[in-house]
C-alpha cells in the first residue's frame, strides 16, 4: 500500500513541474499539422521519381510496338514487291515478246507494254527512334505495299488478255488452214485432229496439229509433182517413139518408091526393044507385019511386054485414073 501511494505521490510531483519551452515539441494540432506535411513532402518525391520511371517505361513500350508494327508493315512489303517482280520477269516477259502479228487484237499487246513501264516506289527502311518516326515509316511502307498489289493485278490482267488474244489468233488460223487443206493432204487423219483441237482451245495441241497438216500438205505436194513429172517423162518417150517411127516408115517408102522407079524405067526400054522387034517382024510379010503392028502399038501404050496388064501412060499424060511412075 505504502508503494502505490509513493508512486501515485510521484506522478503528482511530475505533473507539477513547470513546462519546459525551449527544447519540448508542441503538444496537440500542431504536431500533427508539421508530420503530415513531412510525409505529403516524402510522398510526393516518391511519386514523381516514381511517375517519371512509369512514364519512361510506357513511352519505351509504345514505341516498341510502332517497330513491331512497322516491321511487320515491312514484311507485307517485301512479299507483295516479290510477287510483282516475279511476274515481271516471268509471265509478263514471255507475254512481252509476243508481237503484235501473232495476236488477234494488237491493243493487248500495246496494253501490257505501257503497263511494264510503271515505275516501282522507293523502298523505306523501318527504322526510327521514337513511336511517331516508327508510325510515319510504317504509313509509307504501307503505301508502297499497296501500289504493288495493285500494279500486280494490273499487270497481270494485261498478261492474260495478250495470252488471250494469242489463242484467238491461232484458232482463226487453224479454222482457216483446215479449210484449206480440204483435198490437199496426204492423210486425212492430219485435218480430223486439228478439228478436235480447235474445238478444245488448247493451244499447244491446236499448234502441233497444225504442224501435221502443214507437213501432210506439203508430203501430198511433193507426190503430185512426182507423179506429173512421171507422167510428163511417159509422155515425152512415148512422143518420142511415135516420131522415131513415122521417120523410118518415110525413109523406107521413099527407098521402095526409088527402087521401083528403076525397074519401070527398065520395063519401058523393054517396050521399046519389043517394038523394035516388031517393026522388024513386019518386013518378014503382010501378015506378019499386020499382026507385028498391032501388037507393035500395044506394046508402046500399055507395057504389055512386062506381063502386067495395065493401063500404061507416059509422065506426059498422067492422069488420077492412070497408073504413073515416079520420075
Amino acid at each position: 500500500m505504502d508503494g502505490n501511494m509513493t508512486e501515485t505521490e510521484e506522478l503528482a510531483a511530475v505533473a507539477d513541474q513547470p513546462e519546459a519551452t525551449d527544447m519540448a515539441e508542441p503538444e496537440g494540432p500542431h504536431r500533427s499539422r508539421r508530420t503530415v506535411a513531412v510525409v505529403a513532402m516524402v510522398c510526393a518525391a516518391a511519386l514523381a521519381v516514381a511517375g517519371g520511371v512509369g512514364c519512361k517505361a510506357w513511352s519505351n513500350h509504345e514505341t516498341a510496338m510502332a517497330a513491331k508494327d512497322c516491321r511487320s508493315a515491312s514484311e507485307a512489303y517485301r512479299k507483295a514487291a516479290d510477287s510483282y517482280n516475279g511476274l515481271v520477269d516471268g509471265d509478263a516477259a514471255t507475254a512481252s515478246r509476243i508481237t503484235a502479228k501473232r495476236v488477234k487484237d494488237t491493243a493487248t499487246v500495246d496494253g501490257l507494254a505501257e503497263a511494264l513501264k510503271a515505275s516501282e516506289p522507293k523502298a523505306v527502311a523501318c527504322t526510327a527512334d521514337t513511336k511517331a518516326g516508327y508510325e510515319t515509316k510504317a504509313a509509307s511502307i504501307e503505301k508502297s505495299t499497296a501500289w504493288y498489289k495493285s500494279h500486280g493485278r494490273s499487270l497481270r490482267a494485261a498478261v492474260g488478255k495478250v495470252n488471250a488474244s494469242k489463242l484467238d489468233k491461232a484458232v482463226d488460223d487453224a479454222n482457216q488452214l483446215y479449210k484449206d487443206s480440204d483435198g490437199r493432204v496426204a492423210d486425212a487423219k492430219t485435218r480430223d485432229e486439228l478439228k478436235r483441237a480447235i474445238a478444245a482451245k488448247d493451244e499447244t495441241r491446236i499448234a502441233k496439229a497444225v504442224k501435221a497438216v502443214d507437213d501432210s500438205v506439203e508430203a501430198k505436194r511433193k507426190a503430185d509433182e512426182e507423179a506429173a513429172r512421171k507422167k510428163a517423162e511417159q509422155e515425152a518417150a512415148a512422143q518420142a517413139a511415135a516420131e522415131a517411127a513415122a521417120a523410118q516408115a518415110q525413109q523406107s517408102y521413099s527407098g521402095g518408091s526409088q527402087s521401083y522407079s528403076s525397074n519401070g524405067g527398065g520395063s519401058a526400054s523393054s517396050g521399046s526393044a519389043g517394038s523394035s522387034n516388031s517393026g522388024s517382024s513386019s518386013s518378014g510379010g503382010s501378015s506378019s507385019s499386020g499382026g507385028s503392028s498391032s501388037s507393035g502399038s500395044a506394046d508402046s501404050n500399055t507395057g504389055a511386054s512386062d506381063g502386067f496388064d495395065w493401063d500404061y501412060v507416059g509422065p506426059s499424060v498422067c492422069t488420077s485414073d492412070k497408073f504413073c511412075p515416079l520420075g
